[in-house]
């Protein structure tokens, strides 16, 4: 018994722990629901898929008939391809400390120009194209230049431009332009392999970003400028120049998607784009983007944008009044900056 004792009193805390753990099941099985727990709500993409997952699950079971429909599907893919473009814009500006609230009155004024260069100039549907995301291209240029020579915080610069790309649109079409062209429209509606052509871009886009964010030396850079851009000044990183490339890279992107936006419902509408900065901003948070900048994934973007498709096209499955979608939003954005702060706390 003595001997028995005095190996026990030999173990460190620690190894008493461990064997106290694996001695019981019970413990064991808290300890793993406690660790998997924390694991989730310090990677957000994880949690975003566990919560994709569970919430698809009780759609199928609960409202089936409704839900797992080919056509239902293909809306939730088509609804979501906007945000899914212009996260990828949002998520490198974010890496980099920076973002942009002038996406949505960008992605109206895109697809205005580029409607009006069919209707208005009787331009071919690819110098169309090239006109909005030209457009799109001038509007990042813009707000990267008011933020990198005149040095106005991000947000204050492109809360005025969000004014500013608005107005100005309103200026040149109105209420918007409607019946484009077929060949225009074709761009937008026309299928490959059961789903619309701009879900087959957007995937594109996403793929090519992923990529370049990941595993090239360019784009690898931006996490250091958010990281500490001091630090990478000192280093040797042109931080003025990258922050002006993403935001002419985010411009460019709002220009894909108001075009595609405008082909997809062969119009062009002033209000296109509006409320899609919040939507846009909540999923890249959600997705692992932080309001301090230097994290965040593409793809973990990306997620962000399909659990809200998702919770958008169960509201209305079930019959919630369009009001609520908003809030909802605004409520999921300030759990995910609520985590993103426990998470930097918990790291002091």
């Amino acid at each position: 018994m003595m001997a028995i004792d005095e190996t026990i009193t030999g173990l460190g805390p620690a190894s008493i722990k461990r064997m106290a753990v694996t001695r019981s099941p019970g413990r064991r099985v808290g300890h793993f629901a406690k660790e998997f727990g924390l694991s989730l709500v310090r990677s957000r993409p994880k949690l975003l898929v566990v919560l994709i997952v569970v919430l698809g699950a009780y759609m199928t079971i609960a409202h089936s008939s409704q839900f797992m429909t080919t056509g239902n599907l293909q809306a939730v893919a088509i609804n979501a391809t906007t945000d899914a473009i212009l996260v990828v814009g949002m998520m490198i500006l974010m890496i980099a400390g920076v973002f942009d609230l002038s996406i949505g009155s960008t992605l109206g004024l895109s697809g205005v120009a580029s409607a009006m260069f069919v209707v208005n100039l009787h331009q071919s549907t690819a110098v169309a194209i090239l006109a909005g995301l030209a457009v799109g291209a001038i509007c990042g240029l813009v707000n990267g230049l008011i933020v990198v020579k005149i040095r106005i915080n991000a947000l204050i610069a492109t809360l005025a431009t969000l004014g500013i790309f608005e107005g100005i649109t309103q200026l040149l079409s109105g209420n918007g332009v409607d019946q484009i062209s077929n060949n225009y429209a074709a761009v937008g509606q026309n299928t490959f392999l059961g789903l619309q052509l701009p879900v087959w871009i957007a995937v594109v886009i996403v793929g090519a970003a992923a990529f370049a964010v990941g595993r090239t030396t360019y784009f690898r850079r931006f996490y250091f400028i958010g990281g500490n851009q001091k630090a990478a000044r000192l280093s040797g990183i042109r931080v003025d120049r990258l922050v002006l490339t993403a935001f002419v890279l985010m411009g460019v992107l709002a220009g894909v998607a108001g075009v595609l936006e405008a082909a997809r419902l062969n119009a062009a509408v002033v209000s296109a784009g509006t409320g899609e900065e919040l939507t846009v901003i909540t999923a890249a948070v959600l997705g692992g983007a932080s309001l301090a900048g230097g994290e965040g994934k593409i793809f973990g973007g990306v997620l962000g944008v399909i659990f809200l498709s998702l919770v958008t096209n169960c509201l209305i499955i079930i019959g919630v009044t369009v009001f609520w979608q908003n809030i909802v939003v605004g409520l999921v954005l300030l759990v995910a900056v609520s985590l993103d702060r426990w998470k930097r706390a918990s790291r002091l």
